[in-house]
């Protein structure tokens, strides 16, 4: 009698094994695109269509005859059309000319699509292969104006030769087939981790080009911290002195008693703030949340004040209300206090949308009117977080309350911004080195604070 023998499925893929044969498809892909000028893209779609083909079985898909001239022939068209709409340096560019470029990656998106469709793929995830291999298209022309690599006329300098030829299209299609290689053997193997990681790096890579970052620009420009004026060593004489000439702990003066304390009015705003912002926040993520609201009247209302209050950063609250009650401290504690209220609002109220609700479903059931409902059954479920959230702001606006005083609203801003106008950087350096072993402290204070409370 024989056993019958039952083989263990495959294991799951994991994204880093999809790694090698993306580069390697876009790998192939510049090195056709070095060709791309030679027999008006063929070379190019000829190359392209093969590098498909072997990282396809790199990750182990055997592809029929049909499927393999169907991809090298999708890809040979898209690289023709590509090479005749970008048939030299542009002019100027539009828009329009991104679209164009995108069209040209069509036919490469209906042989990808093909591979989808006869591997049985739902028609949704063969319409997602299509479009991933047309916004590939995209990004490669974006890509190739964002890093320099095609320079319209309209935006080269005065008398430069333009530079345009195979390697251009070898960096273009360097970024189509990390996108649409990557994106199509994401949505192959259900690993949509893979994709994402490729579209955040290549977003990345393009926001940074975009404001000038680069890293070897990075690593040449960091040496020249050394090279600020009066940075070292910092001012530690000056910022604490020997007799309380700066900070006299004992009378919670700066230099004489009718003089606040820059920094200790740094805590007293931050207190100030914390309590009357957080206080205020209570009933607004009440109404804010669909299990403790009254209805639908109270709740579209109160969510769209605290989508407004988080709109605006806390800067920019510091400087409308210095300019509306005057460069003094009250204008940080009005800024800040509007600040606490809409992050408390916005983190206690989704604490109370994970809360149960048998709890107050059952005091609604004994008769309770909806506020003694919330008070005794809602409220003790989310307290701890409460107190714990509003020690965490405490330490927002104690780095915030630092940064206000730069526009005039108080705090130990204010003197730091002194400093820095008359070049004393060795005194800015003194007073952030001070800040940060203080709010080093109360962070390590309330982070215990916090692990007791919840």
């Amino acid at each position: 009698m024989t056993t019958a023998v039952t083989e263990r499925p495959a294991p799951p893929r994991r994204p880093f094994t999809l790694i090698l044969p993306a580069l390697g498809v876009a790998v192939g892909f510049a090195i056709g695109g070095a060709f791309a000028t030679t027999a008006q893209g063929i070379i190019w779609g000829v190359i392209a269509g093969a590098a498909l083909i072997f990282g396809f079985r790199l990750v182990g898909y055997e592809l029929s005859t049909t499927d393999q001239v169907v991809v090298v022939a999708g890809a040979t068209v898209s690289t023709i059309l590509s090479t005749v709409v970008l048939s030299e340096v542009p002019e100027a560019v539009s828009p329009m000319w991104t679209i164009r470029f995108a069209a040209a990656w069509i036919p490469m998106a209906a042989a990808a699509a093909w591979l989808g469709y006869r591997r049985g793929m739902r028609p949704s995830s063969v319409a997602n292969i299509g479009l991933i291999w047309v916004a590939a298209g995209a990004a490669g022309f974006i890509a190739a104006l964002a890093f320099d690599v095609l320079v319209p006329l309209a935006w080269a300098a005065p008398n430069a030769e333009p530079s345009f030829g195979g390697g251009t299209f070898a960096f273009i299609g360097f970024i189509v087939a990390l996108v649409g290689g990557s994106g199509t053997l994401s949505v192959l193997e259900k690993l949509p981790s893979l994709g994402a990681a490729v579209a955040g790096l290549f977003l990345s890579a393009y926001a940074g080009a975009q404001v000038g970052f680069t890293i070897p620009g990075l690593i040449e420009n960091f040496g020249n911290i050394v090279e600020v004026p009066n940075l070292f060593p910092p001012d530690f004489d000056w910022a604490i002195g020997d007799s309380g000439t700066w900070w006299a702990l004992w009378t919670w003066e700066f230099g004489a008693r009718t003089v606040g304390d820059p920094l200790i009015e740094t805590f007293r705003i931050a207190i100030v703030s914390t309590l009357i912002g957080c206080s205020l926040a209570v009933p607004v993520a009440f109404m804010a949340s669909k299990i403790t609201t009254l209805n639908n009247v109270v709740y579209l209302p109160d969510k769209a004040f605290m989508n407004l209050v988080r709109t605006i950063p806390d800067l920019f609250w510091a400087m409308i209300f210095v300019a509306a009650v005057g460069p003094r401290p009250f204008a940080g504690a009005i800024a800040l206090s509007i600040f606490s209220l809409a992050i408390m609002a916005k983190l206690l109220s989704e604490t109370i949308d994970g809360i149960d609700p048998g709890p107050l479903e059952a005091a609604k059931s004994t008769g309770a009117k909806h506020f003694p409902a919330l008070r005794s059954a809602v409220l003790p479920q989310v307290l701890p977080n409460y107190v714990a959230y509003a020690l965490y702001i405490f330490e927002i606006n104690i780095r915030a309350s630092a940064v206000i005083g730069l526009v005039g609203a108080g705090g130990i801003g204010r003197i730091l911004e002194a400093q820095r106008v008359f070049y004393r950087f060795d005194r800015v350096l003194a007073v952030v080195i001070a800040i940060f072993v203080i709010v080093f402290l109360i962070e390590q204070i309330s982070v215990a604070l916090r692990r007791r409370l919840v």
